[in-house]
């Protein structure tokens, strides 16, 4: 609704296949902003990384101090600005917040970031800056640390990350608040169940395969051209290392 609303989404749907990032932004956080800030925004922004702990310690401090119980009138979508159309821009009491996302696309220009930093910085509240990007893994991750790397983005303006396949967990752990009521959570569940079909969700481990296991120091020798087992591993872990002999 609120793709087509700004203009994103054409009214007949003609150009649907092309506008996917505009549809997943404002499907996302369009009912975020539905939810009290508490059970909606700020656990799913909390979970953005910083390459300063500095920078961190005041992004959630100010996340924290957030008085309003709804913000959605703080909350804009594709906002134009001098050098840039930023596509969520995010007012807390204490904290100027832009977010560029990205679903299948890469940045539209080398510069990109740059010039949206600038053109927070250039805004008038008196609050702390910050820049975040969302996309997928692993070329979230690698994008964001290119940009640190290049030093080009201006001093003053905060710059950190998020993935869609964190998103999609911070929302599972957002299900579990007791809090929640009928309403609150089949939003969540809608959510979760969008960004599930949309690919999002980590591979956890290989413990509910009811196959035979594969034990360390054990030899296995197999005579068929198919045989099912699975590892006896609890847990994948990101950027760690497994060798199966």
């Amino acid at each position: 609704m609120l793709a087509e609303i700004y203009g994103k989404i054409s009214s007949d749907g003609s150009n649907l296949s092309e506008r996917l990032e505009d549809q997943l932004t404002a499907n996302v956080f369009g009912t975020l902003r539905y939810l009290p800030f508490h059970k909606g925004i700020q656990p799913f922004l909390s979970r953005a990384i910083f390459f300063s702990s500095d920078a961190q310690t005041v992004f959630k401090k100010g996340l924290a101090t957030q008085n309003d119980k709804f913000i959605g009138e703080k909350i804009t979508f594709w906002s134009k600005k001098k050098r840039s159309e930023i596509d969520i821009w995010i007012e807390l009491d204490y904290l100027t917040i832009g977010i560029e996302v990205k679903y299948h696309s890469s940045l539209s220009s080398e510069d990109q970031l740059e010039r949206e930093a600038m053109d927070l910085l250039e805004d008038k509240r008196q609050t702390p800056k910050f820049l975040l990007l969302l996309g997928k893994e692993p070329e979230v991750n690698m994008i964001a640390k290119r940009a640190i790397e290049e030093q080009k983005l201006p001093k003053g303006v905060h710059f950190g990350y998020m993935s869609w396949q964190e998103v999609f967990m911070q929302l599972i752990c957002m299900q579990k608040d007791e809090t929640l009521n009928k309403f609150e959570r089949l939003m969540l569940e809608d959510l979760v169940v969008l960004l599930r079909k949309k690919g999002f969700e980590r591979f956890q481990c290989f413990q509910h395969l009811s196959y035979p296991i594969v034990e360390y120091s054990s030899y296995f020798c197999f005579y068929s051209d198919e045989k099912l087992f699975h590892f006896n591993v609890s847990r994948i872990e990101k950027e760690r290392y497994y060798e199966f002999h």
